[in-house]
């Protein structure tokens, strides 16, 4: 099952380093993953192609029957799993959202829905879900990411909006600044500790090349495996995190979290919330939605 997942992913992607981010493994272990499976079908399934990843003749012939094996597999799982409790509502989350925005704001929901049981449930899969297995789920996306998923099987029928812009800015604790190294123009990052995240562990070097210095090198690095961890590590002085602004307004506006560069973001990605087809019938997860709506921001503010 992992050879055939992490095929399935690089060919989707059509990119290794990707397929390694969404499953959350070494480049060289999907690499590994795709070599074993060509050796056990005896068949070459991918070719490099430049920087990219190609498909054979018969990779390309393979590769949508998987797909769809892995999407019905996905729904008939979730058909068993869900048991509908009545009142009940289930919510599936990215773990940084859910510890920095939704949770501090999720008793307001309750109060606004009394008597519904909420169940939330965070994850580290990116893309690769099933938007049916809960009623509820919220997920970050660039366009083009969201136009791949609406072609697959599975998000047909999906309903979805957007509510929270995702704009990474560098925040760090104000006695970082007051140390003697200074922080004031990017360049001045190179002397200071980055704070990365396994989740999200391209987000660096997409804001580094954003901001014109692709090639800059950290004087340390502190890898953590959420980025909410990085922040809460930026609180403590350790370093400099990449965090939304629009979900650390609490540590902003208490003095906790300094931004050194306001008007340098990277906010190529959009917070959707997903609302199941069998859940467009459960007044809860409507009701949710909207919220979600009410509560997020539709634009960056400029």
């Amino acid at each position: 099952m992992n050879m055939l997942r992490a095929f399935e992913a690089a060919a989707r992607h059509e990119s290794v380093t990707l397929a390694a981010q969404e499953l959350h493994v070494t480049q060289s272990a999907v690499s590994h993953q795709i070599k074993a499976l060509e050796a056990w079908l005896g068949v070459a399934l991918v070719q490099r192609n430049g920087r990219g990843l190609g498909l054979t003749a018969e990779g390309a012939a393979y590769f949508p029957s998987l797909q769809s094996a892995f999407d019905q597999m996905a729904s008939a799982t979730a058909r068993v799993q869900r048991q509908p409790r009545k009142n009940a509502l289930s919510v599936n989350s990215m773990a940084s959202l859910s510890a920095e925005w939704l949770i501090p704001q999720l008793a307001s929901f309750c109060a606004e829905v009394p008597g519904v049981d909420v169940q939330l449930a965070t994850t580290v899969h990116f893309t690769d879900f099933d938007p049916a297995a809960y009623d509820v789920s919220i997920r970050c996306f660039t366009d083009p990411e969201l136009a791949a998923l609406r072609q697959r099987a599975p998000w047909r029928s999906i309903q979805f909006g957007p509510f929270l812009p995702n704009i990474l800015t560098p925040v760090c604790s104000p006695q970082l600044l007051r140390g003697g190294m200074p922080l004031a123009t990017p360049e001045d990052l190179q002397n200071h500790t980055l704070l990365h995240s396994r989740s999200t562990a391209l987000v660096w070097q997409d804001w580094l090349s954003a901001a014109g210095l692709p090639q800059l090198q950290a004087k340390h690095v502190v890898t953590f495996d959420h980025a909410h961890l990085a922040v809460q590590a930026a609180v403590q002085g350790m370093g400099i995190a990449l965090g939304n602004p629009l979900q650390l307004q609490a540590e902003l506006d208490s003095g906790l979290l300094h931004i050194p560069f306001p008007d340098l973001k990277l906010s190529d990605r959009t917070n959707y919330w997903i609302m199941a087809p069998q859940a467009a019938q459960n007044p809860h997860a409507v009701a949710f939605c909207e919220w979600l709506q009410r509560n997020g921001v539709n634009k960056p503010a400029v």
